[in-house]
């Protein structure tokens, strides 16, 4: 069962202040946050949960690198210069 840990808490590094495990199974809509393991690990056998839970193909997707939040401004940045020059 998905929501067996759902009422578990614990402090979260990323937002600062306690969450419910509901949250962070469900951070990125179906699929959790990519630092789930890291934070629950000591609490709930979160492995097994993972595996129990999420395809391979999921779980590949969870804890690919993310893109950093500079290099994600930097391709907006250029992708607005380029619909400026495209415009004139």
């Amino acid at each position: 069962m998905k929501e067996q840990y759902d009422s578990e808490k614990i402090y979260c590094r990323r937002l600062g202040h306690h969450l419910h495990f509901h949250y962070c199974r469900l951070e990125k809509g179906a699929l959790p946050c990519s630092l789930i393991a890291d934070c629950w690990f000591e609490r709930i056998p979160i492995d097994d949960f993972l595996k129990d839970h999420y395809t391979k193909e999921e779980l590949a997707g969870i804890f690919s690198p993310q893109q950093q939040k500079i290099s994600t401004i930097y391709d907006l940045i250029e992708k607005a210069k380029n619909r400026e020059k495209q415009q004139d």
